[in-house]
């Protein structure tokens, strides 16, 4: 019989484990480095560029969009799909470099930039094969941040793009549609 104490003792070793191999290895690393410039030119590039009169719904959209990938990506993760192997911080979920951060940010600006549901769709499909085939599979390949575990994990996570970026708008346009009627009222 496994016991809660074996499990505590387990997590415990791994993630002294997780600490010792960042501290010593992945801080400061070109990998680290890059993913930090990465990070802050991601920020700089969002906040220059997003509509400051529609920030709140453009938040609201990128807040639904964060939450659903730092849950699908600890899933994915638990379940051994991908992992990632080079993290800003020693933490698990990958908050900074996808889940809460490039993902979402991206997200935001095709939001804005697009306001039919035809050109949503189109941007939408462009950004996750940006992601899912191209920037994952350059970090993969490059800086070994990111890995792919098991098979058809990439057409996994582009579907997954897909699906949450589509629930996200179709959410934020049905309240931005039931507020409009509230108004009018």
């Amino acid at each position: 019989m496994i016991t809660d104490k074996q499990i505590l003792n387990k997590a415990e070793d791994l993630n002294g484990l997780i600490e010792a191999q960042w501290i010593n290895q992945i801080f400061l690393s070109p990998a680290w480095i890059f993913q930090v410039v990465f990070i802050l030119l991601t920020y700089i590039l969002f906040f220059y560029l997003v509509d400051k009169k529609r920030i709140t719904e453009i938040l609201l959209y990128g807040s639904l969009v964060a939450v659903a990938f730092v849950v699908y990506d600890s899933v994915g993760e638990q379940f051994n799909y991908w992992a990632t192997l080079k993290d800003v911080l020693p933490i698990n979920v990958n908050f900074f470099l996808g889940d809460a951060t490039l993902v979402p940010l991206y997200a935001m600006l095709v939001y804005q930039y697009t306001f039919s549901w035809k050109r949503y769709l189109i941007w939408i499909v462009v950004w996750g094969g940006i992601l899912a085939f191209g920037y994952y599979n350059l970090v993969l390949k490059y800086l070994k941040v990111f890995v792919y575990i098991k098979k058809f994990s990439v057409a996994i996570d582009f579907s997954l793009f897909l699906i949450v970026g589509i629930i996200a708008r179709w959410i934020v346009v049905s309240l931005l549609k039931l507020e409009k009627r509230r108004k009018v009222s």
